[in-house]
């Protein structure tokens, strides 16, 4: 009887390692088939020759977006620019299998602030708001961003006349501060008269008055 029970004990377990080593070996098997992101994009590469200087940091930036598919992967050689996010993209949707489909590139004009989609070959919004302004009241310290002040108090201080000129708008895809001469000399000027007269107010303020 015991050895009935060895035999049969020593059966289940080979019918479960087998049924094991089929299971994962069919397992493996699936996943093989699948192609990796890097091997996406040398096939891409290897059948358009002119795009094997992407991704690149030289201007104008070229870089490579990419989304996993069920069967492959999408992908975006994208030439980004100055201002406007986006000069020119070419889409791709390489399959496991190493077919190669071309996406056509859809511009938009009416998003100023997004991400790069390769499976849509087109740029969508992201949660980063389209409003870009002056944050703060005071200060030369421009901050930038969706949040300007609805009202500012009346306290005026030392280079506020200076806030009128600084800019603020969308480039390279960001919310920053856009660099103009009238800002920058009444800034400089500003910071001239506080260095020069850090002890005296009066003498101060009328420094300060005279920059523009």
């Amino acid at each position: 009887m015991t050895k009935k029970l060895i035999i049969l004990g020593v059966i289940i377990v080979l019918v479960c390692l087998g049924v094991g080593y089929w299971y994962f070996g069919e397992y493996a098997n699936l996943k093989a088939g699948a192609i990796s992101q890097v091997k996406a994009i040398e096939i891409v590469k290897n059948r358009f020759p002119e795009l094997r200087d992407y991704p690149s940091d030289n201007l104008p930036p070229k870089s490579i977006k990419a989304e996993k598919a069920d069967n492959g992967w999408y992908l975006a050689f994208v030439q980004e620019g100055s201002g406007v996010i986006v000069i020119d993209a070419q889409c791709y949707w390489v399959k496991d299998n190493g077919k190669l489909f071309q996406k056509e590139y859809i511009q938009r004009d009416d998003i100023f602030v997004g991400e790069f989609s390769a499976k849509d070959c087109t740029l969508v919004e992201n949660n980063v708001s389209s409003t870009c302004a002056i944050e703060n009241c005071h200060s030369l310290d421009i901050k930038c961003g969706p949040n300007p002040p609805e009202v500012c108090t009346e306290i005026y201080m030392i280079g506020d006349k200076c806030l009128k000129y600084a800019k603020c708008g969308i480039e390279n895809g960001k919310c920053q501060q856009i660099e103009n001469s009238q800002f920058t000399n009444c800034k400089s000027c500003v910071q001239s008269c506080i260095d020069a007269n850090k002890n005296d107010n009066i003498k101060l303020f009328d420094c300060e008055n005279k920059c523009n």
